[in-house]
């Protein structure tokens, strides 16, 4: 085999650029390359490749986040993109990269997490990884009167919207203190413009950006940006319809937490794996957000 060399943090190296893109179009049908030209590829997206002949054959990406769990603050690395050329498999070359990005950040982060899928459960324990099981709560939702209906759907074409989200996902606080995200602008901007571009709105009474689809008799509300309290009671009653009949939240609603019915995550999806420098509670009711999941 030619020669394998390892490089890190090349976003802005295009040659490199295009074969990650290559690389993660092929594996997980995902290319990075619109979200990088906005802006929004920053540097708490770092990936760290194995390349051969000036081309990606594998890679493992760490995210830069700050978490809130139980009220506490840590920092955290949340290990994504995880692929390795089908023409290199079986070489260990994903188990090095862990190692190597284990090894450079285990001082810098409070917490290592991933997601992973049902094929490849038995990879992360090797490296200290633990599963945990994630908990989804599903409010029953009897219709109300609408009080409200001044929601704004915001548009990314429009520069001024464009600035506005920036800014409220900077200065964001975490949409739950028990299990909450901070300080990570790029991975949310990813989601916004990828999968929920038709789904994002502000509230002008709630002063928050609210993510949110209708499916059927089901609200899928996946995330609310403020930079205060928001009351989610409230916000409910402006954004459901006639036909909602369940709010699914994809974050910790923590005034609902001991309230309504909740169950374990079907383990069909993906999992979530943990290693950290303190001790989680594994029974508490909580989801990491969805829209910070890299």
């Amino acid at each position: 085999m030619d020669e394998i060399d390892l490089i890190n943090d090349y976003k802005d190296r295009k040659v490199y650029r295009d074969s990650f893109n290559e690389l993660a179009s092929l594996v997980f049908d995902i290319n990075f390359e619109d979200w990088y030209q906005k802006g929004f590829w920053d540097d708490r997206y770092i990936c760290h490749s194995f390349i051969r002949e000036d081309v990606v054959i594998a890679n493992v990406s760490v995210s830069k986040m700050d978490l809130l769990i139980n009220k506490s603050n840590k920092k955290a690395i949340q290990i994504g993109t995880v692929m390795t050329h089908p023409d290199f498999r079986g070489k260990g070359l994903s188990g090095k990269l862990m190692r190597h990005v284990l090894d450079m950040y285990e001082h810098d982060c409070d917490i290592f997490f991933l997601f992973a899928n049902s094929t490849v459960i038995d990879f992360y324990p090797k490296y200290g990884f633990e599963s945990v099981g994630e908990s989804q709560l599903k409010l029953k939702y009897y219709p109300t009167p609408n009080a409200d209906t001044t929601l704004r759907k915001l548009n990314f074409s429009n520069k001024e919207d464009l600035a506005f989200i920036k800014k409220m996902v900077l200065s964001r606080r975490p949409v739950s203190d028990q299990f909450g995200v901070s300080n990570n602008q790029g991975l949310f901007m990813f989601y916004a413009i990828k999968v929920f571009p038709e789904s994002i709105y502000y509230s002008q009474k709630d002063e928050a950006i609210i993510v949110y689809q209708q499916e059927g008799h089901v609200l899928n509300l996946y995330d609310v940006v403020s930079q205060s309290y928001v009351n989610l009671n409230q916000l409910i009653n402006r954004i459901a319809n006639e036909q909602t009949g369940y709010i699914h939240f994809h974050f910790t609603p923590d005034p609902f937490t001991d309230k309504v019915p909740y169950e374990w995550m079907d383990n069909n999806g993906d999992v979530l794996f943990i290693k950290s420098n303190f001790t989680l509670d594994k029974n508490s009711k909580f989801c990491v957000p969805l829209l910070a999941h890299a």
